[in-house]
């Protein structure tokens, strides 16, 4: 069975990091844990 290939979408929501701080950011919080940075989600 093929895998389906990652998308440029698929990498922005797997890897999410604060723009601010560069931490790494779990996909369910909306703030940052280190420096309270508000986040967006990229849009599909």
């Amino acid at each position: 069975m093929k895998t389906r290939p990652r998308t440029k979408f698929t990498r922005q929501v797997n890897s999410r990091r604060c723009p601010k701080c560069g931490g790494k950011i779990n996909n369910q919080r909306v703030r940052c844990k280190r420096c309270s940075q508000a986040l967006t989600r990229p849009k599909k």
